[in-house]
């Protein structure tokens, strides 16, 4: 009896962490593998942003590529926001417009939410985005300004009327063109006065000390680096053990002593060059 055909089509399941560290090994190996959006450059920001969005219900990958991080804060950009407020089941219907010319132009949004009596609109007009500052500004509201309209309206009414199903996440789109929060610096010293430049004129004197271990910066791994390296060399490879070979010169057991996330990726490297000569 011939096995049964596989069929095309269906739904395939998300691979989902169970507990934080899962949640980093998978951030990890999308920055190893270069797949990592812009702005999620490290394991740290990737596990941050699949543990948001899976309390929202977004799966990993689509947390990485729905879930925004600005100025400190997780967002969700506004097509995201949509997707999870319709796949909710709690949403009758979202109807939105842009109506009027040129300053005139309004943008408005009207939500529905099930059982219950009232729709709610909100709008967003030029004239607002002046007042906020807003019109005009370099980026996409000179591009798109029409888009980020509708996605201003859009923000407003589904964080107001869906608060429960986007978990209290803001809109990206609301938050990224806003002006940034100024961040004050460290006070810098006062200038040296006259008195002060002319007591210290001779050579301090030696500070006796301990002598103590110190960790050299270049004895740090740079991981991601020499992931590409590892791969490199065994792409050259011609045989098994030519890969073997390669493998004790990077020595990753001696490398990545007492890091098992890392020493993990780097068997996977080997084991998939290996996979080619069999």
């Amino acid at each position: 009896m011939s096995p049964p055909a596989l069929q095309s089509g269906g739904r395939v399941s998300a691979i989902v962490p169970q507990s934080m560290e899962d949640a980093y090994r998978l951030g990890k190996a999308v920055c190893v593998a270069g797949m990592a959006p812009k702005g999620m450059d490290t394991p740290e920001k990737c596990m941050i942003a699949i543990m948001q969005g899976m309390e929202v219900g977004l799966t990993p990958m689509q947390s990485l590529q729905r879930i925004a991080v600005v100025n400190g804060r997780p967002t969700i950009w506004g097509d995201g926001a949509m997707a999870l407020v319709r796949a909710s089941g709690l949403c009758e219907y979202v109807r939105e417009t842009v109506r009027g010319e040129g300053d005139a132009r309004v943008a408005g949004c009207v939500v529905k939410r099930r059982n219950e009596p009232d729709e709610v609109t909100r709008t967003f007009s030029v004239a607002d985005a002046k007042k906020a500052g807003l019109w005009g500004k370099q980026g996409p509201w000179q591009q798109y300004p029409e888009r980020m309209l509708q996605m201003r309206a859009r923000a407003f009414a589904l964080r107001d009327v869906f608060a429960d199903v986007l978990g209290g996440l803001y809109v990206r789109e609301e938050v990224d063109d806003g002006r940034a929060e100024p961040v004050s610096g460290p006070t810098p010293p006062s200038p040296p006065s006259a008195e002060r430049t002319t007591i210290a004129t001779q050579p301090p004197s030696p500070t006796i000390t301990s002598e103590q271990p110190q960790t050299d910066v270049n004895d740090q791994v740079n991981a991601t680096q020499f992931f590409e390296d590892l791969e490199l060399a065994l792409a050259g490879a011609k045989s098994i053990e030519d890969v073997e070979e390669a493998w004790n010169e990077f020595d990753p057991g001696g490398t990545f002593d007492g890091d098992d996330d890392s020493l993990t990726i780097a068997q996977k490297i080997k084991d998939r060059r290996l996979r080619d000569f069999q």
